[in-house]
């Protein structure tokens, strides 16, 4: 199983009225439906608001098929009226969460970290799937240095400027041949021709 770590939010579904109802977005959420396309099972860890949008956030993942019992529904500021529901995430995500959160996934063999994180919640996660033996994908922004630990331990990746979405396609099938047992080069190999990506030489 594939553990995807991040705070989904909900967004204003596109080429839709503006009453259309909100639905999940962000980069776990797509990162965890690709996976889900490639016939993996996937779980989102994280938080969410308590309020109307989380709602949509929840209800949104179960029709994609990505489960969700591990996310944390956390109060949220008030919105500014006219707003979009969740347009960015308004909750945190610390190393107490992290830790409550991969408590409640027994077995997992691909931990995605959707987002950076701080060090003592990086920290609780890389702890989480070292235990169950998982390998790790960390998503940073393009001007972040991972640490040693999350250099030493995990595939780490960039998150590219709006593609599209081939990013995120392409690491949730990357993480679906990860967790059949695939090797890392073969398994980046296969998801890189699935989304049409060619290596440079």
């Amino acid at each position: 199983m594939i553990v995807v770590l991040g705070r989904p939010h909900a967004v204003r579904p596109p080429l839709q009225p503006a009453d259309a109802p909100p639905v999940p977005g962000g980069l776990c959420v797509a990162i965890a439906r690709a996976a889900v396309g490639a016939g993996a099972r996937v779980e989102i860890v994280g938080a969410i608001g308590d309020d109307a949008a989380g709602d949509a956030v929840v209800v949104g993942l179960a029709r994609a098929g990505v489960g969700h019992a591990a996310l944390l529904r956390q109060p949220v500021p008030a919105r500014r009226e006219g707003a979009v529901p969740g347009q960015a995430p308004a909750v945190r995500l610390d190393a107490g969460d992290v830790e409550l959160g991969l408590g409640y996934i027994l077995e997992f063999g691909v931990l995605v970290l959707a987002e950076e994180l701080d060090p003592a919640a990086e920290a609780a996660a890389l702890d989480a799937a070292a235990y169950r033996g998982a390998r790790v994908i960390a998503v940073l922004p393009t001007d972040a240095t991972p640490g040693e630990r999350l250099a030493a331990t995990a595939t780490v990746v960039a998150a590219p400027p709006d593609d599209g979405g081939a990013f995120p396609e392409m690491l949730g099938r990357y993480a679906a041949e990860l967790d059949r047992g695939s090797a890392p080069a073969e398994s980046l190999e296969r998801a890189a021709a699935a989304v049409g990506w060619e290596r440079r030489s």
